[in-house]
């Protein structure tokens, strides 16, 4: 394995600025959401999990991937890190569930998702040696559950909300393919296939913002 650079004590500066920074966006970002889902409670709270969900997973593989922990506790912090992924899927579906969806639909999407997240959570706390590609094809088939109300969603939304929706999952699912083929190499000591995947993460969470920003806390909820 090639020696990766170090900034002072942190291991991986390149990826512990680049999700640092976005803990801090997303603590904004929520705040944005907040002001422009008040008065209507439902809506806050779905807003609510979903920055709190942006805001642990950055901060989370902030910390990580930046600090020099002792093996045990570098154990820990990779368990906690690879959780809040799942975290992260099912707190981006709560705001479209609740205010897009209705009745039937917002039920069933809320419960397999938050459902499908806590046993991957479980996994991954209880479970650590489970073979990654478990995890992985979990969380893939999370981000994409959304086919299943893909007629209902088109239908209640404009196009520019299906286009950043699709863009953020196209993000994500681009980083794990290159993160898994372990490409493209690049500069390995400072900046590789891992930093791309991270990037591409953050730009994934970006579009899913910009749609729930845009287009899910306007809707009219039913």
């Amino acid at each position: 394995m090639t020696d990766r650079i170090r900034l002072g004590k942190m291991t991986n500066p390149v990826r512990g600025f680049l999700h640092g920074s976005a803990a801090i966006v997303s603590a904004a970002g929520m705040a944005l959401l907040i002001t422009r889902s008040t008065p209507d409670p439902a809506r806050v709270v779905s807003v609510v999990i979903f920055g709190v969900s942006m805001m642990g997973l950055y901060t989370a593989s902030a910390l990580y991937h930046s600090v020099p922990w002792r093996e045990t506790w570098k154990k820990r912090m990779q368990r906690v890190d690879h959780s809040m992924i799942f975290v992260l899927v099912a707190g981006t579906y709560t705001p479209i569930a609740v205010n897009v969806l209705d009745g039937a639909w917002r039920s069933v999407t809320l419960t397999v998702i938050w459902g499908a997240a806590a046993i991957g959570i479980i996994q991954k706390i209880a479970f650590p040696k489970v073979p990654d590609w478990v995890s992985i094809t979990l969380q893939t088939t999370m981000g994409w559950f959304a086919i299943v109300p893909f007629l209902e969603l088109v239908e209640r939304l404009s196009g520019g909300a299906i286009l950043l929706m699709m863009a953020g999952g196209f993000s994500y699912t681009i980083g794990l393919i290159l993160l898994a083929h372990e490409r493209p190499q690049l500069f390995p000591r400072i900046f590789s296939h891992h930093e791309v995947f991270h990037i591409l993460v953050v730009l994934g969470t970006m579009f899913h913002f910009l749609m729930i920003l845009w287009y899910v806390v306007p809707h009219d909820r039913v």
